[in-house]
């Protein structure tokens, strides 16, 4: 097997997320849970979206008919949307929460420029850094506002 650049990465990312996923506090399980498969649903109508009007592509990519990168889409984001959800400290001030909210997207859209620039890992077509971060930025508050809405049925009913 031939260990390009892309390859490492790809591996480096679903060792990580695997790693990431095992190491969560039993206690936020079922909270994690529900974030990451939320988190895969949304990312696999998207990703098919951007991808399918030309926005952007993944030249090295994991399975050869599906265009999208299934590490970003399935795996990655979604184990990064799992820590915003359980770590979401919702007892802190809106500006904390805000700024905790802020850091994911920014992280990921500061390694994705990193990404496109020095790999062929994707490429951006008609996209650009600013769609990247909006669209994680949007994603990532829907993951919160569904696990809230998901649990907050859930606490009602035990009252």
């Amino acid at each position: 097997m031939n260990f390009t650049l892309e390859r490492m990465i790809i591996l480096a990312v679903w060792t990580i997320s695997l790693i990431g996923l095992l190491i969560v506090p039993k206690r936020h399980r079922r909270k994690a849970q529900v974030a990451f498969l939320f988190q895969q649903f949304s990312n696999g109508i998207l990703g098919l979206i951007v991808v399918q009007n030309g926005w952007l592509e993944y030249p090295a990519r994991e399975l050869q008919h599906n265009y999208t990168s299934l590490t970003f889409e399935v795996m990655g984001y979604p184990t990064i949307a799992v820590y915003l959800n359980v770590y979401y400290p919702a007892a802190k001030s809106r500006l904390f929460r805000f700024l905790y909210v802020l850091a994911f997207p920014t992280g990921i859209t500061i390694i994705e420029v990193l990404l496109q620039k020095h790999t062929s890992l994707i490429h951006y077509l008609t996209w650009d850094w600013y769609w990247t971060f909006l669209s994680i930025w949007a994603t990532m508050q829907l993951s919160l506002l569904f696990n809230w809405w998901f649990f907050r049925e859930r606490e009602e009913g035990q009252k």
